[in-house]
């Protein structure tokens, strides 16, 4: 009965605790150039949480792992990040896709730190993430017409 009692307090304790730290990052504040290639692991991983996770599993993790992306995207002296209309189009208005684009966006640049990406490079692997996150139905994201077309075009 003990190891049960323990087994549930250190679960509980440990989904506390990750919960804390997505709060923690989107609250960290970045104060050099330093401090944006110190955090690249802590981005990557705040992205990778987004792809691997429903939409509507800890909703609250989900923004500040956006948050703190966007944070790291707006501020980082080593990447540029372009949103087009082709970004535009293939999220069309959903702020929920948007912020998973970003994260995308971002998850593309630091999977390919060896050689730098074109932004059409960036964008077709923050196409390919998007689309194959939005076909997943278990991850619960609405797709847009242009997702729901890609999709529909990749089963045929």
């Amino acid at each position: 009965m003990k190891k049960i009692i323990l087994i549930i307090v250190l679960i509980f304790a440990s989904t506390l605790s990750f919960g804390q730290n997505f709060k923690e990052l989107a609250a960290y504040e970045f104060k050099s150039a330093e401090s944006y290639e110190t955090e690249k692991s802590k981005v990557l991983m705040s992205a990778n949480y987004l792809f691997t996770t429903p939409a509507d599993l800890n909703e609250l993790n989900r923004l500040h792992a956006i948050q703190y992306i966007m944070k790291w995207m707006e501020g980082t002296p080593e990447y540029t990040f372009e949103i087009g209309e082709k970004a535009m189009e293939l999220t069309k208005g959903n702020s929920d896709l948007l912020g998973l684009y970003l994260a995308a966006m971002t998850k593309a640049v630091l999977d390919n730190k060896e050689k730098p990406l074109s932004n059409d490079e960036i964008y077709n692997q923050a196409e390919e993430l998007l689309v194959n996150y939005c076909s997943d139905s278990n991850n619960k994201m609405k797709p847009s017409k242009k997702i729901k077309s890609i999709i529909k075009n990749s089963k045929s």
